[in-house]
């Protein structure tokens, strides 16, 4: 009811199709992303094609092209990572295009960077999945079972056999070994994320779920609402406006009319008797939120208050507020939005989880193999 837009979850605990990148599904991480742009002109160069098939054949698929951390990274793979970023970010564009506010950097040299993104991205997982023992679970298992009948049935045709998905598969230039491996892994992520925090992220404490609260300012508030519009958003006559108005102003002398030790449970049961906030049922013990996430007014009629202290009548576009502030706590409810209701220990401990695997990224030690250490995808790759 209240909020503008959802707390943004850095770590979409979610199962993404291995196969991402070979229609119109966008790959993990890409969704979003801003498309390099060519210099002023190229756009209207005609659209290329390029021998994918050529260059597929340049190396054997199992070829090492490069390591992170010791673990190998075969042609098949580099080469789907190079071909899905190119087809959904450049497709048509010609490799040796320089790209805009880039320092002169050509459009292939821009491919080759965000595969080993890429490669480095899914191998550390790979890799601490197994440091930390996290292992598929029963549920896990199901959802893979689940994904590779959806992606038959989608990619092979209604009656589709699993042999028939592998046959397309090698048309898109995707191993079966290589499905299996970011179909895994990409289970497996979320799964570690319970393996290191616990159920529920548990294992986060209460000192590092304060201190990023704080680091971020998240504020807690309940309130009381009285709605000056209507089930679509339409303003009540002014009439029934004016007796809102009249409403919250009763509700809250009779409020400042209790000693302060009475005024909280006073609050609660006007709120659970009067509150017109339809999120009420959802959120009983008030809204955990950052900065930008509700209402102007609300945000900042909050940010004047001290823990269990309440307004005066504060106006948004929805109806007049009484808030009382309340003192941030790791298990406070937190909206991640479509219905997610998480803790604030959860979204702290997600954020980490995000900050460790960039660690994990910017500490990968990359080396290329001896053949591939001078590599252009453009030597092998030509227009048809």
């Amino acid at each position: 009811m209240l909020k503008r837009t959802a707390v943004c979850a850095l770590c979409a605990l979610v199962l993404i199709s291995a196969l991402a990148g070979c229609g119109e599904t966008p790959a993990p991480g890409t969704s979003g992303s801003p498309a390099p742009a060519a210099s002023p002109g190229a756009s209207a160069e005609p659209m290329l094609e390029y021998d994918w098939e050529g260059a597929w054949q340049a190396y054997p698929l199992d070829a090492v092209v490069m390591t992170v951390n010791g673990e190998d990274v075969t042609w098949a793979e580099f080469f789907h990572w190079y071909r899905t970023l190119y087809i959904q970010r450049a497709n048509g564009s010609a490799l040796d295009t320089e790209l805009d506010d880039s320092d002169g950097m050509l459009l292939s040299e821009f491919l080759k960077l965000n595969t080993e993104g890429y490669c480095i991205q899914y191998h550390v997982v790979n890799q601490h999945v197994k440091e930390t023992g996290t292992e598929l679970t029963e549920t896990d298992q199901l959802l893979l079972d689940w994904q590779l009948e959806s992606d038959i049935a989608e990619y092979a045709g209604e009656g589709g056999t699993e042999e028939d998905f592998y046959e397309y598969l090698e048309t898109q230039f995707i191993t079966p070994e290589l499905y299996d491996f970011i179909s895994r892994n990409t289970v497996l992520y979320p799964r570690m994320f319970f393996t290191i925090y616990g159920s529920d992220a548990a294992g986060f404490s209460d000192e590092e779920s304060l201190a990023f609260a704080e680091k971020y300012g998240f504020m807690s508030a309940k309130h009381i609402l009285f709605l000056t519009v209507d089930g679509e958003g339409n303003p009540l006559p002014e009439a029934e406006i004016a007796a809102k108005r009249e409403a919250a102003e009763e509700t809250l002398a009779e409020l400042q009319a209790v000693p302060e030790a009475e005024r909280e449970a006073l609050f609660d049961e006007l709120m659970n008797t009067r509150s017109e906030d339809t999120g009420l049922e959802s959120f009983p013990q008030g809204y955990c939120f950052e900065p930008g996430k509700m209402f102007p007014e609300f945000e900042e009629g909050t940010a004047a208050l001290e823990p269990g202290e309440i307004s005066g009548i504060v106006e948004t576009s929805y109806g007049y507020h009484i808030i009382m502030r309340k003192p941030v706590t790791p298990d406070d409810s937190v909206d991640l939005g479509s219905g997610q209701i998480v803790t604030l220990r959860y979204v702290a401990a997600a954020y980490d989880y995000d900050e460790t695997l960039n660690e994990w990224v910017t500490d990968a030690q990359l080396e290329y193999s001896e053949e591939f250490k001078d590599f252009d995808m453009a030597d092998k790759l030509k227009p048809l």
